[in-house]
């Protein structure tokens, strides 16, 4: 269904969005004794993930030129199963969007260790402006880039 105030504003709506996919190297100090993945450096693969996406997009990374910063707002993580350290394993990371609003977007990460879902990431960015110190709405070009990635039904 088209959003009026989307399309009054000329910014596209989502279609069938594809994730887009990180590659998480593991490394054998990053397994507990036990020799599972430790749960913190999911929240580390996950960021890794964010950040590669986050320098092809517009805005690049925080603090480069254009005041176009952002800051995460909230992060959870759900555990599902413990990935266990071998040589040579790599976790994939997939990335969404499901949300993109005036001055946030909510971006939807799922990690697999082949076929098992290791861990679900949901992480809320907020557009900031480190100069004025404020949150600051997001521009339309950063808008049109992740819809690429909004999950078709989800709230833009």
């Amino acid at each position: 269904m088209t959003d009026p105030a989307e399309a009054a504003a000329g910014v596209p709506i989502a279609g069938p969005a594809v994730p887009n996919v990180y590659e998480a190297q593991v490394r054998w100090s990053d397994a507990d004794i036990m020799g599972h993945v430790n749960h913190a450096r999911y929240l580390s693969f996950f960021e890794d993930a964010r950040m590669t996406l986050l320098a092809s997009s517009p805005a690049g990374l925080a603090g480069a030129a254009g005041n176009r910063g952002y800051i995460a707002a909230r992060v959870a993580v759900d555990y599902r199963w413990a990935a266990e350290f071998r040589p040579g394993l790599m976790l994939r990371v997939e990335t969404m969007v499901s949300r993109i609003g005036t001055t946030s977007w909510t971006f939807d990460q799922q990690m697999y260790d082949g076929d098992h879902h290791v861990a679900n990431c949901e992480c809320v960015l907020v557009g900031y402006s480190y100069a004025d110190r404020t949150p600051r709405a997001l521009a339309r070009d950063e808008r049109e880039f992740w819809q690429q990635y909004l999950v078709s039904g989800s709230a833009s």
